[in-house]
């Protein structure tokens, strides 16, 4: 039975599940500073409490608190949205987190999904054209876009990515991996087209993440759905395993008695 909250209720349990360097890193990436600091396993936990509600959803998004909106991407229902409510909330924002959040929980499950998707893609603003890519990926992955001419879209993605601001770069990168992911008949044209398009990302792969070059995702997601680990992770986790062995081992107080493991009963 989905729990009955309002409001006011639910922005005080958020803020009390603030932690101040979560704040600091949200900040730092972009959430601006109506933000609380919340790790998203608790935003999930309480979705899951609150269950489907579509009202609350959108009073939480009008607070304009990132982690409010990052929760209300999990209870707004996808199907009483008109394309008018949509553009209104997706239009105004400035954070590409925040994007990705309502177009992956949200509007890609909407009836109106694909009309945003149009209109986004052949329109100038660099975030919602990033929704418009991130969306038609996404339906491409339900199944939906059944009258797509791939060819003509893998011609655009080679055509528009270039010259693309960074953060619609990633968006129509992130359409062409999905393409190779979800349309077998095209793997090998989305991994050749990533490779004529070269590693058009400067930033250093973080630690246990996936590269965005698209051949090394494509080649990464279809490794891990056969559950074999590609020769890159094989590496990574090859060099983590020697530079532990190689730590120097710190020595344990012999006046204090070592407590026990964290959760031990």
């Amino acid at each position: 039975m989905p729990k009955t909250m309002t409001l006011s209720q639910v922005m005080k349990q958020l803020e009390e599940q603030g932690d101040e360097k979560v704040r600091q890193r949200y900040v730092r990436d972009g959430a601006g500073d109506n933000v609380f600091g919340v790790l998203l396993g608790k935003i999930r936990g309480l979705a899951e409490a609150l269950g489907t509600n579509h009202g609350l959803g959108l009073e939480l998004w009008a607070t304009g608190n990132h982690e409010a909106r990052i929760l209300a991407c999990m209870l707004i229902d996808p199907a009483a949205l008109t394309e008018k409510e949509a553009r209104a909330l997706l239009e105004p924002l400035s954070n590409p987190t925040l994007v990705d959040e309502l177009v992956g929980r949200v509007l890609v499950h909407a009836p109106i999904a694909e009309a945003l998707q149009v209109r986004w893609m052949d329109g100038g603003k660099e975030l919602p054209r990033r929704a418009g890519w991130r969306l038609l990926a996404g339906r491409i992955a339900r199944g939906v876009a059944k009258d797509l001419d791939v060819r003509a879209t893998l011609a655009r993605i080679e055509r528009e990515l270039p010259p693309a601001p960074y953060r619609v770069k990633e968006g129509i990168n992130f359409c062409l991996v999905w393409i190779g992911l979800h349309l077998p008949e095209y793997t090998a044209d989305a991994i050749a087209i990533g490779e004529r398009l070269g590693r058009w990302d400067p930033r250093p792969i973080p630690k246990g993440c996936t590269s965005s070059y698209a051949p090394e995702w494509i080649a990464a997601a279809l490794a891990l759905r056969r559950g074999e680990k590609t020769a890159a992770r094989k590496a990574m986790e090859t060099a983590s395993k020697t530079k532990a062995k190689a730590a120097p081992v710190k020595k344990k107080s012999a006046g204090k008695r070592p407590s026990a493991p964290k959760g031990a009963r």
